[in-house]
């Protein structure tokens, strides 16, 4: 690969990341598996639960897919099957097409997490450039960011109208940023496939991660992050409804949320620079765990504002993890142990999704959001002090 490719990798994948996302559900998705897709809540956290384990199934060897034949190939075809589970989702009319579309955005995931950042952190390292992965990622997810919290505002608006319109008004986007991983370069050469090098390749990197006492930290600590806000997500529309928040608020709300994600996600790099490693741990465990208790205490309007908070992490976290994980490898195993933390990650969030989907469907919203706040801060302070004596 030349620099003038990689260069081209690193502007193709602004744009990839950018636009891979809906840029118009976020304010109405739940709302929208309810009241098109016809399902409860409950139903939904078993649903994702499901799907969240066969991403794990699938995650470890589409990683290692990508690290022997190639993570232009893999991502290219997880976006188009991306791409297909969106329009699936905007034409949603029953349980069966919500289930389908989310099977679909299963293969499509596993196929691209980890062989996406991979080409970005090569072909920086291409360009002797590895240390800007950081700013790079966090300017992208917060270009995204930015760009979904100005849709927000028109997505309450559109959807007074009619729910699916926000749907179907997003898919322009994803047509987007699959597009332009078709002009992806591929990084490093690949080989001819071989079923007994990609059963060793997983092998190999499953042993790297379990003798590697950092990358177990990373990949626990990201575990704990994303499975607590993929958890607290799907209370916000239940939530809004609750205390009664006009549904044209939601897209002032998801505006505002994803501002302050937009903006820790843009300046993850500077802000990391001002404050040590640990009090940014330190600081992302207390903004997920008390506003989560709080909404569950005090169950009124001005309650949801502390969701700013926990996407003030969202946008964080990225970025922030996705550096301190890749300092810690090789390119040759790279897209398989990032798939390798997405995949116990993964398991995480069916165990996570399935126990709070049975809570919420026992016990009370409020009293389950509680419980989980508690968790978040328990496993947190365990996280903290395991920090402390493997990095000093």
């Amino acid at each position: 690969m030349t620099a003038e490719q990689a260069r081209r990798n690193v502007a193709l994948y602004r744009r990839y990341l950018t636009f891979n996302e809906p840029l118009l559900w976020g304010p109405i998705l739940i709302t929208c598996l309810i009241h098109l897709g016809h399902m409860e809540l409950a139903d939904i956290y078993l649903m994702e639960a499901v799907v969240v384990l066969g991403f794990v199934f699938l995650e470890v060897p589409s990683g290692a897919l990508a690290d022997l034949i190639g993570r232009k190939k893999t991502v290219v075809l997880g976006s188009v099957l991306h791409l297909v589970s969106m329009i699936w989702f905007a034409l949603i009319q029953s349980p069966f097409d919500v289930w389908g579309a989310n099977i679909v955005w299963m293969i499509g995931a596993s196929l691209c997490s980890g062989a996406d950042s991979a080409i970005l952190y090569d072909s920086l390292k291409e360009l002797g450039r590895e240390g800007e992965y950081k700013q790079i990622e966090g300017a992208a997810v917060g270009n995204r960011l930015l760009i979904v919290a100005f849709c927000s505002l028109a997505t309450g608006l559109i959807a007074e109208t009619h729910l699916r319109v926000p749907l179907l008004l997003s898919i322009p986007g994803v047509i987007f940023s699959t597009v332009s991983t078709f002009f992806l370069t591929e990084p490093r050469a690949i080989r001819t496939y071989a079923a007994r090098e990609h059963f060793n390749m997983m092998k190999m990197s499953v042993l790297f991660v379990a003798n590697h006492r950092a990358v177990k930290w990373i990949i626990g600590f990201s575990m704990l992050i994303t499975v607590s806000s993929k958890v607290w997500f799907f209370t916000y529309n239940p939530y809004f409804e609750l205390v009664k928040l006009p549904i044209a608020h939601y897209g002032i709300m998801f505006f505002l949320l994803n501002v302050v994600a937009w903006f820790f996600s843009r300046y993850a790099y500077s802000l990391e620079r001002r404050l040590s490693e640990r009090k940014v741990i330190v600081l992302m465990i207390l903004m997920m765990g008390f506003p989560i208790i709080f909404m569950g205490s005090v169950v009124a309007v001005f309650s949801v504002g502390v969701i700013l908070l926990q996407n003030a992490v969202r946008g964080f976290e990225r970025p922030f993890l996705g550096a301190f994980l890749n300092n810690h490898l090789d390119s040759e195993n790279r897209a398989t142990v990032i798939s390798i933390r997405s995949a116990i990650s993964g398991f995480a969030q069916f165990i996570g999704l399935g126990v709070f989907g049975l809570m919420v469907d026992r016990w009370p919203l409020t009293f389950c959001l509680q419980l989980l706040g508690i968790a978040v801060l328990v496993l947190g302070a365990f996280a903290i002090r395991k920090h402390r004596k493997i990095f000093g």
